[in-house]
């Protein structure tokens, strides 16, 4: 038997790898996944990507791209081991760009990140940042009883999965972090797919809560794990040499076989929307400060030398005049009654 994208979906209600060696349609697959995702309205698909790809052979999405400079690291903290004989230093990093970030999410159902950091716990730092958001979103929604009202969905697709889900060359801090929140995924309607060469890239707190998409594999894979889920699938004996595009799914023992994406529409680099600015306060001239400042006077228009007596016509034509020219033809005059 055989599952499309669709059904795919409905399956795995929690979270997926796709797990295979290089050459294997992993991403090709994924990009299905995301597109199949976006024609619900109550979905948000949010990818991450460390090489630009997906910038380039996606559909019509904005993208944003995260700079090495964007994130920097804060000061170390010191902590005890769980037996208290060990002090080590606990990495914290801060996203310097964050309220456009927080802006991108705020304005784009879906949306690409570009990460471009070397540092693979910065990458992390980012990722695990941006799922955050979301699930103290989706958190405060359950707290006041309106998450199954408003009926959101969130999905990270996720391509180098070892960058978030490696537990021995990430920050414990931040690792810990995005443990706790993966562990209330399905509560919050928040699901993570990921993409991984090897088992062993992926930490097994994380990954005993997903469901797994297998396409041909390593043979160390094999004689980790694999070997172990297919035992009495008809697929045990070619998941080595699988043929390119096809998956085998163990929980049903399906096979999922994918085609060519074909791009419709192009991304396109969005802009954080640059707030305008206040309006100032129009700066009074020096004799309009004078004359708040003087106390109270009653006021006698004259004109050429001599008292007017219909004071409401002159105050009219006195509003209608600018400032400066009522004192160069001296037609003000104040006198104390």
């Amino acid at each position: 038997m055989s599952m499309n994208y669709k059904s795919l979906i409905k399956t795995t209600t929690g979270d997926l790898v796709i797990l295979g060696v290089k050459d294997t349609c992993k991403t090709t697959l994924l990009m299905h996944i995301a597109r199949e995702l976006r024609q619900d309205a109550k979905n948000h698909v949010y990818i991450m990507e460390t090489f630009p790809k997906w910038i380039h052979e996606f559909d019509n999405i904005p993208y944003m791209t995260i700079k090495e400079q964007d994130i920097e690291p804060k000061e170390n903290l010191a902590y005890l081991e769980e037996n208290s004989s060990i002090i080590q230093w606990s990495k914290d990093y801060i996203i310097l760009n964050a309220n456009e970030v927080v802006q991108f999410l705020k304005t784009n159902k879906d949306g690409i990140f570009l990460i471009e950091c070397e540092d693979m716990e910065k990458i992390s730092a980012f990722m695990t940042f941006v799922i955050y958001q979301c699930y103290r979103k989706q958190y405060l929604r359950a707290k006041a009883e309106t998450l199954d009202r408003i009926n959101e969905n969130y999905w990270f697709m996720v391509e180098e999965s070892h960058n978030l889900l490696d537990s021995t060359v990430i920050a414990k801090k931040t690792f810990n972090k995005l443990r706790k929140i993966q562990n209330e995924f399905r509560n919050l309607k928040m699901h993570m797919v990921c993409i991984a060469l090897r088992l062993q890239d992926l930490s097994p707190k994380i990954r005993a809560k997903m469901s797994i998409l297998l396409a041909r594999v390593s043979l160390d894979d094999y004689q980790l794990k694999v070997r172990n889920l297919l035992r009495n699938s008809k697929y045990r004996n070619e998941i080595t040499q699988l043929e390119k595009g096809k998956f085998i799914f163990p929980e049903l023992d399906l096979e999922l076989e994918t085609k060519p994406f074909e791009q419709n529409g192009k991304p396109y680099e969005w802009k954080p929307k640059i707030p305008e600015p206040k309006p100032q306060k129009k700066k009074l001239s020096f004799f309009k400060r004078l004359w708040n400042w003087l106390p109270p006077r009653d006021i006698v228009f004259v004109k050429n030398g001599k008292p007017i007596k219909d004071t409401e016509t002159t105050e009219q034509e006195f509003q209608q005049q600018d400032e400066e020219d009522l004192l160069d033809e001296d037609w003000l005059n104040l006198e104390d009654e």
